[in-house]
């Protein structure tokens, strides 16, 4: 299954949209990473909460946790060395390798693939293409790249909801 997943500065709808390979918008992810506080939420179209990545403020270095709804959590560490920078995601054993700067990567558990994303700027912004093989993975793979990519790309920023610094005049007469 391919999803492409266009994180933008142009429009502040206070979500992003996730399509399929046919332009159907399949999921929407909202909220935003920038404070500690904050936590990115993955939701079908009728906006049911399917789930959600959040920093979990445990230690010095950032550490997050995704909670996908009828599922244990799942934390994604970081594990830095001088040869190597690789991601790991708890309780599905998973190891992301490939370059996230330059914008592949992929997850395995252990020889086998269990998805790919690349990275690719837009006129707009930031486009990922997410190949995901089994359905279960979907929430997993969408959250942890929407976050590799904010770590990674600067400056990347979801849109609030609802849209700061926006006035609204309403008229009641």
């Amino acid at each position: 299954m391919r999803y492409l997943l266009e994180l933008s500065q142009e429009y502040e709808y206070g979500q992003i949209p996730v399509a399929d390979d046919n332009g159907q918008i399949q999921y929407i992810i909202q909220g935003n990473l920038d404070n500690p506080n904050h936590t990115l939420y993955l939701k079908t179209r009728n906006h049911e909460e399917i789930g959600r990545l959040y920093a979990d403020g445990n230690g010095l270095i950032s550490s997050f946790t995704i909670d996908v709804v009828n599922h244990s959590l799942v934390k994604v560490k970081r594990l830095n060395s001088r040869i190597t920078n690789l991601f790991y995601l708890t309780r599905l054993n998973y190891i992301v390798t490939g370059s996230i700067k330059k914008g592949s990567y992929k997850f395995s558990f252990g020889i086998k693939k269990v998805a790919t994303v690349k990275t690719k700027v837009g006129k707009t912004g930031v486009i990922l293409t997410c190949d995901i093989a089994r359905p279960e993975d979907v929430p997993f793979i969408l959250l942890s790249a929407t976050l590799f990519t904010q770590w990674h790309t600067t400056p990347l920023k979801l849109p609030t909801f609802p849209p700061i610094g926006r006035k609204v005049n309403v008229n009641l007469n």
